[in-house]
Protein backbone atom coordinates (compact mmCIF):
# COMPACT_ATOMS: atom_id res chain seq x y z
CA UNK A 1 0.00 0.00 0.00
CA UNK A 2 1.44 3.25 -0.77
CA UNK A 3 1.66 5.78 1.81
CA UNK A 4 1.25 9.57 1.80
CA UNK A 5 3.13 12.51 3.89
CA UNK A 6 1.85 13.01 6.62
CA UNK A 7 4.28 15.74 7.61
CA UNK A 8 7.13 17.56 5.80
CA UNK A 9 10.33 18.93 7.32
CA UNK A 10 12.67 21.16 5.14
CA UNK A 11 15.58 22.59 6.58
CA UNK A 12 14.81 23.45 9.97
CA UNK A 13 17.00 25.58 12.74
CA UNK A 14 15.29 26.67 15.80
CA UNK A 15 17.04 27.94 17.83
CA UNK A 16 16.50 28.27 22.05
CA UNK A 17 19.63 30.71 23.42
CA UNK A 18 22.62 28.12 23.03
CA UNK A 19 20.57 25.19 21.81
CA UNK A 20 19.66 24.85 17.63
CA UNK A 21 17.45 21.76 16.65
CA UNK A 22 18.50 21.39 13.55
CA UNK A 23 16.93 18.93 10.59
CA UNK A 24 17.64 19.12 6.93
CA UNK A 25 14.92 16.77 5.67
CA UNK A 26 12.41 14.65 7.86
CA UNK A 27 8.69 12.89 6.02
CA UNK A 28 6.29 11.33 8.29
CA UNK A 29 3.84 9.45 6.44
CA UNK A 30 -0.07 8.74 7.32
CA UNK A 31 -0.60 6.18 9.78
CA UNK A 32 3.16 6.48 10.74
CA UNK A 33 4.59 5.33 13.97
CA UNK A 34 7.26 6.70 15.16
CA UNK A 35 9.40 7.26 18.48
CA UNK A 36 11.62 10.27 19.87
CA UNK A 37 14.31 8.91 22.27
CA UNK A 38 18.00 11.07 23.30
CA UNK A 39 18.91 12.49 26.33
CA UNK A 40 17.50 15.34 28.08
CA UNK A 41 18.84 18.55 26.11
CA UNK A 42 18.98 16.69 22.90
CA UNK A 43 15.49 18.66 21.06
CA UNK A 44 12.76 15.88 21.64
CA UNK A 45 10.64 18.59 22.72
CA UNK A 46 11.67 20.70 20.66
CA UNK A 47 10.58 18.71 17.55
CA UNK A 48 7.19 17.83 19.44
CA UNK A 49 6.23 21.50 19.68
CA UNK A 50 7.26 22.03 15.87
CA UNK A 51 5.00 18.73 15.41
CA UNK A 52 2.02 19.61 17.36
CA UNK A 53 2.56 22.76 15.23
CA UNK A 54 2.38 24.99 18.52
CA UNK A 55 5.41 27.02 17.04
CA UNK A 56 6.66 27.56 13.85
CA UNK A 57 10.61 26.75 12.85
CA UNK A 58 12.62 30.11 12.80
CA UNK A 59 14.32 28.60 9.66
CA UNK A 60 12.56 26.29 7.40
CA UNK A 61 9.61 24.58 7.09
CA UNK A 62 7.00 22.49 8.63
CA UNK A 63 4.74 21.17 5.72
CA UNK A 64 1.32 19.35 7.53
CA UNK A 65 -1.52 18.08 5.39
CA UNK A 66 -4.06 16.95 7.07
CA UNK A 67 -7.13 14.87 5.78
CA UNK A 68 -9.55 17.44 5.29
CA UNK A 69 -12.04 15.44 6.83
CA UNK A 70 -11.64 15.50 10.57
CA UNK A 71 -11.54 19.33 12.61
CA UNK A 72 -8.61 18.62 14.46
CA UNK A 73 -6.08 17.29 13.12
CA UNK A 74 -2.98 16.95 15.26
CA UNK A 75 -2.95 16.83 19.23
CA UNK A 76 -0.43 16.55 21.87
CA UNK A 77 -0.26 14.63 24.86
CA UNK A 78 2.50 16.07 27.58
CA UNK A 79 3.97 14.52 30.28
CA UNK A 80 2.15 16.29 33.10
CA UNK A 81 -1.07 17.13 30.99
CA UNK A 82 -4.12 19.70 33.04
CA UNK A 83 -7.00 18.26 33.76
CA UNK A 84 -9.89 20.52 34.19
CA UNK A 85 -11.59 21.18 37.71
CA UNK A 86 -14.04 19.05 36.37
CA UNK A 87 -15.96 15.73 36.15
CA UNK A 88 -14.10 12.91 33.77
CA UNK A 89 -16.84 13.31 31.68
CA UNK A 90 -16.63 17.19 31.31
CA UNK A 91 -12.49 16.76 30.29
CA UNK A 92 -12.97 14.63 27.71
CA UNK A 93 -15.61 16.01 26.06
CA UNK A 94 -14.57 19.40 26.34
CA UNK A 95 -12.95 19.14 22.93
CA UNK A 96 -15.99 18.16 21.15
CA UNK A 97 -18.59 20.73 23.18
CA UNK A 98 -15.87 23.24 21.91
CA UNK A 99 -16.16 22.22 18.37
CA UNK A 100 -19.94 22.13 18.72
CA UNK A 101 -19.84 18.64 18.18
CA UNK A 102 -22.61 17.00 20.40
CA UNK A 103 -23.57 14.52 18.73
CA UNK A 104 -23.96 10.91 20.41
CA UNK A 105 -21.81 12.47 22.95
CA UNK A 106 -21.86 10.58 26.11
CA UNK A 107 -21.76 7.29 23.75
CA UNK A 108 -18.61 8.84 22.79
CA UNK A 109 -17.09 9.79 25.98
CA UNK A 110 -18.07 6.06 27.16
CA UNK A 111 -16.48 4.61 23.75
CA UNK A 112 -13.08 6.73 24.59
CA UNK A 113 -12.78 5.76 28.45
CA UNK A 114 -13.08 2.06 27.36
CA UNK A 115 -10.05 1.71 25.21
CA UNK A 116 -8.22 3.46 27.88
CA UNK A 117 -9.16 0.60 30.05
CA UNK A 118 -11.22 3.13 32.46
CA UNK A 119 -15.44 1.82 33.42
CA UNK A 120 -17.59 4.39 32.05
CA UNK A 121 -19.68 3.30 34.53
CA UNK A 122 -17.29 3.87 37.32
CA UNK A 123 -15.43 6.67 35.85
CA UNK A 124 -17.05 9.32 33.73
CA UNK A 125 -18.77 11.10 37.00
CA UNK A 126 -15.93 11.17 38.85
CA UNK A 127 -14.12 14.46 39.81
CA UNK A 128 -10.55 15.43 38.49
CA UNK A 129 -9.33 15.18 42.13
CA UNK A 130 -10.42 11.71 43.12
CA UNK A 131 -8.36 10.50 40.31
CA UNK A 132 -5.00 8.57 40.66
CA UNK A 133 -2.02 9.85 38.99
CA UNK A 134 -2.21 7.54 36.31
CA UNK A 135 -6.05 7.22 35.73
CA UNK A 136 -5.73 11.06 35.43
CA UNK A 137 -3.25 10.46 32.41
CA UNK A 138 -5.58 8.17 30.78
CA UNK A 139 -8.68 10.39 31.14
CA UNK A 140 -6.14 13.39 29.33
CA UNK A 141 -5.56 10.67 26.53
CA UNK A 142 -8.94 9.91 26.68
CA UNK A 143 -9.60 13.44 25.52
CA UNK A 144 -7.22 13.48 22.90
CA UNK A 145 -8.90 10.33 21.39
CA UNK A 146 -12.30 11.17 21.39
CA UNK A 147 -10.86 13.60 18.38
CA UNK A 148 -10.21 11.02 16.21
CA UNK A 149 -6.92 13.64 15.47
CA UNK A 150 -4.72 12.48 12.16
CA UNK A 151 -1.52 12.84 14.01
CA UNK A 152 -1.41 11.78 17.95
CA UNK A 153 1.82 13.05 19.55
CA UNK A 154 2.77 11.56 22.94
CA UNK A 155 5.52 13.18 24.91
CA UNK A 156 6.95 10.67 27.66
CA UNK A 157 3.16 9.58 28.23
CA UNK A 158 4.07 6.54 30.70
CA UNK A 159 7.14 8.53 32.74
CA UNK A 160 5.15 8.58 35.90
CA UNK A 161 2.32 6.38 35.68
CA UNK A 162 1.82 2.73 37.80
CA UNK A 163 2.37 -0.25 35.42
CA UNK A 164 -1.18 -0.80 34.73
CA UNK A 165 -1.62 2.59 33.21
CA UNK A 166 1.33 2.13 30.92
CA UNK A 167 0.35 -0.92 29.67
CA UNK A 168 -3.76 0.68 28.91
CA UNK A 169 -2.05 3.30 27.44
CA UNK A 170 0.27 1.39 25.04
CA UNK A 171 -2.62 -0.39 23.96
CA UNK A 172 -5.10 2.38 23.47
CA UNK A 173 -2.64 4.26 21.42
CA UNK A 174 -2.31 1.08 19.24
CA UNK A 175 -5.98 0.52 18.83
CA UNK A 176 -6.29 4.18 17.66
CA UNK A 177 -3.85 3.69 14.88
CA UNK A 178 -5.53 0.26 13.37
CA UNK A 179 -8.98 1.82 13.70
CA UNK A 180 -8.46 5.32 12.66
CA UNK A 181 -5.00 5.22 10.91
CA UNK A 182 -3.43 7.81 13.18
CA UNK A 183 -0.30 8.93 12.87
CA UNK A 184 1.76 8.23 16.31
CA UNK A 185 4.68 10.33 17.18
CA UNK A 186 5.79 9.33 20.93
CA UNK A 187 8.83 11.07 22.87
CA UNK A 188 10.30 8.31 25.47
CA UNK A 189 13.42 8.01 27.34
CA UNK A 190 12.01 3.95 27.90
CA UNK A 191 13.77 2.80 24.46
CA UNK A 192 11.83 -0.98 25.34
CA UNK A 193 8.96 0.41 25.65
CA UNK A 194 9.20 2.86 22.72
CA UNK A 195 10.58 -0.35 20.63
CA UNK A 196 7.53 -2.23 21.74
CA UNK A 197 4.88 0.46 20.44
CA UNK A 198 6.43 2.47 17.08
CA UNK A 199 7.54 0.82 13.92
CA UNK A 200 10.93 3.00 14.03
CA UNK A 201 12.60 5.29 16.57
CA UNK A 202 14.64 8.09 15.64
CA UNK A 203 17.74 8.83 17.91
CA UNK A 204 18.56 12.25 18.74
CA UNK A 205 21.76 14.26 20.32
CA UNK A 206 22.58 17.54 20.40
CA UNK A 207 19.60 18.98 18.42
CA UNK A 208 20.12 16.52 15.47
CA UNK A 209 18.81 12.83 14.41
CA UNK A 210 21.69 10.92 15.06
CA UNK A 211 20.02 7.88 13.41
CA UNK A 212 17.44 4.93 14.32
CA UNK A 213 16.70 2.14 16.34
CA UNK A 214 18.87 0.49 18.78
CA UNK A 215 22.22 2.51 17.08
CA UNK A 216 24.50 3.77 19.98
CA UNK A 217 25.98 7.10 20.40
CA UNK A 218 29.23 8.36 21.04
CA UNK A 219 29.01 11.81 21.45
CA UNK A 220 32.38 12.68 22.07
CA UNK A 221 34.82 14.97 22.97
CA UNK A 222 37.30 12.49 21.01
CA UNK A 223 41.06 13.19 22.04
CA UNK A 224 44.14 12.18 20.03
CA UNK A 225 45.73 9.16 21.46
CA UNK A 226 49.01 6.89 20.80
CA UNK A 227 48.76 4.87 17.20
CA UNK A 228 46.93 7.00 15.17
CA UNK A 229 43.60 6.09 17.57
CA UNK A 230 41.40 9.09 18.77
CA UNK A 231 39.59 7.95 22.49
CA UNK A 232 36.05 9.23 24.27
CA UNK A 233 36.12 9.00 27.37
CA UNK A 234 32.54 7.18 29.15
CA UNK A 235 31.15 8.48 32.26
CA UNK A 236 32.91 6.58 34.66
CA UNK A 237 36.14 6.53 32.85
CA UNK A 238 36.73 4.00 31.32
CA UNK A 239 37.87 4.87 27.50
CA UNK A 240 36.08 3.68 23.90
CA UNK A 241 38.65 4.16 20.72
CA UNK A 242 38.09 4.99 17.39
CA UNK A 243 39.83 6.04 14.20
CA UNK A 244 40.47 9.97 13.45
CA UNK A 245 36.54 11.69 13.60
CA UNK A 246 36.13 14.25 11.06
CA UNK A 247 35.73 16.91 14.04
CA UNK A 248 37.15 16.27 17.51
CA UNK A 249 33.42 16.76 18.77
CA UNK A 250 31.66 14.11 16.31
CA UNK A 251 28.99 12.09 17.33
CA UNK A 252 30.54 8.65 16.75
CA UNK A 253 27.79 5.74 15.83
CA UNK A 254 28.41 2.41 16.93
CA UNK A 255 26.09 -0.21 15.67
CA UNK A 256 24.83 -3.35 17.86
CA UNK A 257 25.70 -5.32 15.64
CA UNK A 258 29.15 -4.72 15.71
CA UNK A 259 29.69 -5.65 19.00
CA UNK A 260 30.30 -8.98 20.40
CA UNK A 261 29.50 -10.34 23.53
CA UNK A 262 32.46 -12.66 25.62
CA UNK A 263 32.32 -13.54 29.25
CA UNK A 264 36.10 -13.03 29.81
CA UNK A 265 38.39 -10.59 28.56
CA UNK A 266 39.76 -11.90 25.44
CA UNK A 267 43.84 -11.24 24.62
CA UNK A 268 45.67 -11.63 21.14
CA UNK A 269 42.88 -10.28 19.04
CA UNK A 270 42.68 -7.33 16.12
CA UNK A 271 40.20 -6.07 18.24
CA UNK A 272 41.28 -2.79 20.68
CA UNK A 273 38.43 -2.22 22.26
CA UNK A 274 37.15 -4.86 25.61
CA UNK A 275 34.84 -2.69 27.39
CA UNK A 276 33.65 -4.03 30.97
CA UNK A 277 30.12 -3.69 30.85
CA UNK A 278 27.35 -5.10 33.13
CA UNK A 279 23.88 -6.72 31.77
CA UNK A 280 20.94 -4.83 32.56
CA UNK A 281 18.00 -5.45 30.12
CA UNK A 282 17.34 -8.14 27.98
CA UNK A 283 14.67 -7.99 25.48
CA UNK A 284 13.45 -10.48 22.44
CA UNK A 285 13.02 -8.60 19.12
CA UNK A 286 9.47 -9.48 18.07
CA UNK A 287 10.53 -8.26 14.36
CA UNK A 288 13.85 -10.56 14.20
CA UNK A 289 13.78 -12.98 16.77
CA UNK A 290 17.27 -11.59 17.99
CA UNK A 291 17.77 -10.95 21.54
CA UNK A 292 19.10 -6.89 22.13
CA UNK A 293 21.04 -6.91 25.46
CA UNK A 294 21.26 -3.42 27.52
CA UNK A 295 24.73 -3.44 28.97
CA UNK A 296 25.96 -0.49 31.33
CA UNK A 297 29.03 0.43 30.20
CA UNK A 298 30.91 2.73 32.28
CA UNK A 299 28.08 4.58 33.14
CA UNK A 300 26.50 4.30 29.28
CA UNK A 301 23.85 1.87 27.98
CA UNK A 302 25.13 0.24 25.24
CA UNK A 303 22.86 -1.67 22.93
CA UNK A 304 24.04 -5.35 21.61
CA UNK A 305 22.46 -7.87 19.51
CA UNK A 306 22.71 -11.36 19.46
CA UNK A 307 20.94 -14.25 18.72
CA UNK A 308 18.89 -16.42 20.95
CA UNK A 309 21.43 -19.56 20.64
CA UNK A 310 24.58 -17.20 22.04
CA UNK A 311 22.75 -15.65 24.97
CA UNK A 312 21.81 -19.19 25.90
CA UNK A 313 25.03 -20.85 25.32
CA UNK A 314 27.03 -18.18 27.34
CA UNK A 315 24.60 -17.75 29.76
CA UNK A 316 23.21 -14.04 29.19
CA UNK A 317 21.05 -13.00 32.09
CA UNK A 318 20.55 -9.84 34.28
CA UNK A 319 23.30 -8.53 36.08
CA UNK A 320 26.21 -11.26 34.37
CA UNK A 321 29.20 -9.11 33.98
CA UNK A 322 31.05 -9.12 30.27
CA UNK A 323 33.09 -7.42 28.15
CA UNK A 324 32.13 -5.89 25.01
CA UNK A 325 34.55 -6.57 22.01
CA UNK A 326 34.49 -4.15 18.81
CA UNK A 327 37.05 -2.45 16.55
CA UNK A 328 38.31 0.96 16.34
CA UNK A 329 36.70 1.15 12.82
CA UNK A 330 33.23 0.09 14.01
CA UNK A 331 32.73 3.80 15.38
CA UNK A 332 32.11 5.49 12.22
CA UNK A 333 31.11 9.55 12.23
CA UNK A 334 27.56 11.07 11.98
Amino acid sequence: MNKTPLYELKDIKHTYNRFMLRIPELIIERGDSIGLAGPNGSGKSTLMRLLALLEEPAHGSVAFHPSGERKTSVTMLQQDPYLLKRSVYDNVSYGLKIRKDRRSLRERVAESLDLVNLDPAKFMHRSWYELSGGEAQRVALASRIILKPDALLLDEPVANVDTESSYAISEAVKKMREMHSTTLIISSHDISWLNNITDKVLKLHNGRITGAGNINILPGPWIKGEKGLWQYTLPEGYSVYATEPPEPDSIGILHPHEIIISDRKVKNISAVNKVPATVKLMVKEEKTGSIRVEADASGRIINIEITEESAKKMQIIPGKKIFLIFKATSVIWH
